[in-house]
């Protein structure tokens, strides 16, 4: 007979047997024993944690011949033939493979036959979140008003694909992640079954590997089993998993703590070198951190996890804090892994810096063991704080007495106020290409050659350019991706010329992704070109900029807005115009701007 796998040959065939999921399974056996069965079930969880073996199972208690209190027989024809596979009644469909608008109406257009061998036809989708929109579409009144003879299981593992409509009309069960105890006392009743000796080390690793699911626990367990077939050892776990040995983590965590980079850098090295992955070292560093932690906390009581005997006496004079920056750097080393392919550059980084002290002062090295770092110098920082807290008061009130300002609005000025903080704050060169408006093929980055551009379009501007580029911007949300419809969130046409629009962006980030993203810009203009029926190139330029930009636009063109205000009249309505100069500029600029302009002498 060929192999089997684990995780096949001791699949459950009882709700009893269920692993972790006891309040589900009780409440699927009282539902047969009172006969309260409803029409559709929806089985939601992580991998591995049971939802298809209780599926099969009570679809198998619907149709058993001899229920014992709720539970399946597993003695008569149909329990039997359904442990086979092959019972008519029951149809286990994997929606992966068969997610189309045929195949559910098939199903749709069978359901109205009656059961051949038991008393309910099961259907069990898995995966149902695969299924397509059209799909569900068909689902949806077969699954509200089925015969009373069909029972619909769908099981999912991520139930936010499954649309509200569907979850409606179906009890819904959350499976939860089975603990790590309960995964070692499985894997302990299988291998004494199988007659196969092991290390409770060994399970504690393949459990903390599963993540609370059972089917990769087994499927692990089948892997060393195949590696060394009389014994389960501890050391081939590690090998197989890539978890590094419990102790050499606890001598790795004593060193972070003693600040002794030599040592930690060495420790680490020779995991990596034994097979242990970057990302487990950390993993296993945050945990026993954490547990380290909670021992200090509680004075021992968690003691006896530890591997080594003198652990715990040797941290635990570590203050709390130590622990709390270990944890929260490790956690952004484990996040960082992400973004390279050499995956032991950011566990180094993490370990120099964590053994690194935080200032290199003679303040510093003065401190005792447990004492809070640079109490003094922090004390003294803030002192020195309040005094240019109070120096800056006295030069503020001192320049609002000279220009006329009583001190509401001198602290309580504008962005777009005359203050003495704006005419002396340093500039870094960050914040000027931050500010510099950007155009979306090779813009160049000088401030003066950016301004220039933004003027030709807003010597060109129009008002009717403007509002053709706002009448398609609600149409790109339409046919936009997820991603790219952020950038509409953060942009907004403020002035458009017949070959260009001027673009403000909320947000100084968003400002530098957008004006680096030549591919993402690329498609908002094709896009707008397609709707608008005319091609516009792009100029963007920060929002916190845009208002000082048009009001320097405004006061450099004040004559040539008056004179193409008074061009644009007729020569019938020439005695009517406004002689006051100010208005027509005004009224220029809300051709060009729109009306929420406000215009300021």
């Amino acid at each position: 007979m060929a192999y089997q796998a684990l995780y096949r040959k001791w699949r459950p065939r009882t709700f009893d047997s269920v692993v972790g999921q006891e309040d589900i399974t009780n409440t699927l056996k009282n539902a047969i024993k009172r006969g309260t069965i409803s029409h559709a079930f929806l089985f939601a969880g992580p991998r591995g944690t049971g939802k298809t073996s209780c599926a099969k199972i009570f679809a198998k208690a619907l149709n058993c011949t001899n229920l014992q209190d709720g539970e399946p027989c597993n003695e008569c024809a149909n329990c039997q033939a359904a442990d086979k596979g092959a019972m008519a009644d029951i149809m286990e469909i994997d929606a992966a493979s068969n997610n189309g608008v045929d195949e559910i109406r098939e199903i749709r257009d069978k359901v109205k036959y009656a059961p051949t061998q038991g008393k309910y036809k099961v259907y069990i989708i898995d995966e149902v979140h695969m299924l397509s929109l059209g799909a569900f579409n068909a689902l949806l009144k077969t699954l509200e008003e089925p015969p009373e003879h069909v029972v619909f299981i769908l099981a999912t593992t991520e139930l936010q694909k499954v649309p509200a409509t569907i979850i409606s009309r179906t009890q819904r069960y959350n499976f939860k992640r089975i603990s790590a105890s309960k995964l070692q006392e499985r894997m302990q009743y299988i291998l004494d079954q199988e007659k196969v000796k092991y290390d409770d080390q060994a399970l504690a690793v393949i459990a903390q590997v599963a993540d609370g699911g059972m089917r990769d626990a087994l499927s692990i367990l089948d892997q060393l089993l195949s590696y060394e077939t009389d014994r389960v050892e501890y050391r081939a776990a590690l090998e197989i998993t890539g978890f590094a040995a419990k102790e050499k983590i606890e001598q790795i965590l004593l060193a972070l703590l003693h600040r002794d980079t030599s040592g930690a850098l060495t420790l680490a090295q020779s995991q990596l070198q034994e097979g242990a992955s970057s990302k487990n070292i950390l993993t296993e560093l945050i945990d026993l951190a954490t547990q380290a932690l909670l021992a200090v906390k509680t004075g021992g009581q968690t003691e006896r996890k530890f591997l080594n005997e003198d652990f715990f006496s040797k941290v635990a004079d570590i203050p709390p804090e130590r622990y709390f920056g270990l944890i929260a750097a490790a956690n952004t080393a484990l996040g960082n892994l992400r973004y390279t392919n050499q995956q032991q550059i950011p566990l180094e980084v993490f370990l120099v810096e964590s053994t690194t002290p935080l200032a290199n002062t003679p303040a510093a090295a003065a401190n005792k063991p447990g004492e809070k770092p640079g109490a003094d110098d922090l004390q003294a920082e803030v002192t020195a704080l309040k005094k240019q807290v109070v120096d800056l008061t006295t030069k503020f009130t001192a320049w609002g007495k000279q220009h006329g300002k009583s001190s509401e609005q001198i602290f309580h000025l504008d962005d777009h106020s005359s203050s003495p903080v704006k005419q002396t704050r340093p500039v870094k060169q960050a914040d000027k290409a931050a500010s510099s408006p950007q155009r979306v093929k090779n813009a160049p980055r000088q401030d003066q050659q950016n301004r220039k551009q933004v003027y030709h379009v807003l010597e060109n501007a129009t008002k009717q350019d403007l509002q053709a580029i706002k009448a398609v911007w609600p149409d790109l949300q339409s046919v936009l991706a997820v991603s790219q419809r952020a950038l509409l969130d953060v942009l907004e046409p403020v002035a458009a010329s017949p070959d260009q629009v001027v673009m403000k962006c909320k947000y100084a980030l968003w400002f530098e992704k957008a004006s680096s993203d030549d591919d993402l810009l690329a498609i908002l203009t094709e896009q707008i070109a397609k709707f608008a029926q005319h091609e516009y190139e792009i100029v963007l330029v920060p929002d916190k900029d845009w208002f000082t930009v048009r009001q320097e636009f405004l006061q450099t063109h004040r004559e040539e807005l008056r004179s193409k205000s008074k061009t644009s009249a007729t020569d019938e309505k020439q005695s009517e115009v406004n002689n006051d100069n100010d208005n027509e500029v005004v009224q220029q600029a809300k051709d060009l701007f729109g009306d929420t302009v406000n215009v300021k002498d």
